[in-house]
């Protein structure tokens, strides 16, 4: 019985892991602090399951800058001169209600000389704790815990020991890796191998570029390892439509399990429209215990979404895929209660159902930004005790907790309706 238990819970972890691997991201240009604070909500209304901030560079003499302006020196983090925002902003982006599970800060680029710095200063000072490149990191790190991963995106040094040394030296700091690349695949097979050897498991995704120098790449040649594949188109390139086809294909001819847009920069697109239609396909959430299943155009047309009992604001939709204000029809189970709010976060005018189905949703068809989805209680009636100032705990009269809403329709009269009883004995 052990054995067969321990192996449930390997392959539990296993698929776990697998799950965790897939999903979505986009790269985040300083577009994020230059219009700020729409950005940051933009990006946890979005669906995108990860973001990479484009991007950190690494000077000459160790410092850390972006855009001509500072992050951290002499060991220092000293971005809240100039940017005092910036701190809580990332901070926010996984908080409650967002999409966003995992931030990564890119280093390189087109024309960015970071990884022949690195380069110049791990082979003089080597990456012990003393030296400027720990330092610097180090205080980023302190300052940023949220930040996961750090993106190689090397277009111009390509030197395998400096390389794998510098990343073996953050992961000790508590950064995974991620690789960007578009061509030179010696150089990156050997850096991921060399990486894997200092530090096992430190390189966990490829992000093959699929645009621009890479654009005739082919994604099943980017296998590097055991890292999980990920495929990236441009929002500028092509059309949604065309790049969700391309994806499609990568995902069932080629081992990708994930796709990523370059770049977030502007507001010409709509993240959570590319989002939804990414997750679609490659399913960072799915569920065989759906109670309801909700569909984009009326009469169950469009693409269709089955969503187990839960709270789901906008970022949390379209992780499943489901697009903003997206849902005009839907087949529920019986026994339960689909709950729609006009704003993101729960929030907002909002309307019940308890229909069994409902192929056309009138008023409410393409106007749900956030739901909830409630089992009916079918055995004795609620009751109400506060948990905590402001906030009702509800309990069915064998004092078993149901969930938390507000109290008004139903409950009401069924509370009225207990104490008139209760009062008449």
């Amino acid at each position: 019985m052990k054995t067969i238990i321990t192996t449930l819970m390997l392959a539990f972890i296993l698929v776990a892991d697998a799950l965790a691997q897939q999903g979505s991201g986009v790269y985040v240009g300083g577009h994020i602090r230059r219009a700020r604070p729409a950005t940051i909500t933009t990006l946890k209304n979005s669906g995108f399951t990860y973001v990479i901030l484009f991007n950190v560079t690494v000077e000459a003499d160790g410092t850390l800058t972006t855009d001509g302006e500072t992050i951290c020196k002499d060991g220092a983090y000293v971005f809240d001169q100039t940017q005092p925002h910036y701190v809580d902003d990332v901070k926010a982006l996984k908080a409650w209600p967002t999409s966003i599970q995992r931030i990564e800060i890119c280093i390189g680029g087109w024309g960015n000389e970071s990884y022949t710095h690195i380069r110049d200063l791990v082979q003089r000072d080597g990456t012990g704790e003393h030296t400027i490149l720990y330092r610097n990191f180090k205080a980023l790190k302190t300052v940023l815990p949220e930040i996961d991963a750090v993106n190689n995106d090397d277009e111009h040094c390509y030197d395998v020991t400096t390389a794998a040394a510098f990343h073996a030296m953050m992961h000790r700091l508590g950064y995974l890796t991620t690789v960007a690349p578009y061509t030179n695949k010696t150089f990156w097979t050997d850096f991921v191998a060399t990486l894997h050897r200092q530090q096992p498991g430190s390189c966990d995704r490829v992000l093959v570029q699929c645009y621009d120098g890479g654009a005739n790449n082919r994604p099943a040649d980017w296998q590097l390892g055991d890292a999980s594949l990920h495929a990236g188109r441009t929002n500028y390139q092509s059309d949604l439509s065309t790049s969700i086809a391309q994806m499609q294909q990568w995902h069932d001819e080629a081992g990708v399990v994930g796709g990523f847009v370059w770049v977030y920069n502007d507001e010409t697109w709509n993240l959570n429209q590319w989002a939804a239609a990414i997750n679609r396909v490659f399913q960072p959430h799915a569920t065989s215990d759906g109670v309801v299943t909700l569909y984009s155009e009326n009469n169950y047309g469009g693409y269709a979404v089955a969503l187990p009992c839960g709270s789901y604001a906008t970022g949390e939709l379209a992780l499943w895929g489901i697009a903003d204000k997206d849902i005009a029809s839907f087949r529920l189970q019986t026994g339960y209660r689909l709950t729609g709010y006009a704003d993101s976060d729960l929030t907002g005018a909002s309307h019940e159902w308890t229909d069994s189905q409902l192929p056309r949703m009138s008023a409410w068809a393409n106007r749900i930004s956030s739901l909830k989805i409630e089992k009916i209680p079918t055995d004795g009636l609620p009751s109400v005790e506060a948990d905590s100032p402001g906030v009702p705990v509800y309990f069915d009269l064998q004092g078993r907790r149901l969930h938390e809403r507000p109290v008004s329709g139903w409950y009401l009269e069924k509370l009225n309706a207990t104490v008139r009883k209760h009062i008449s004995q």
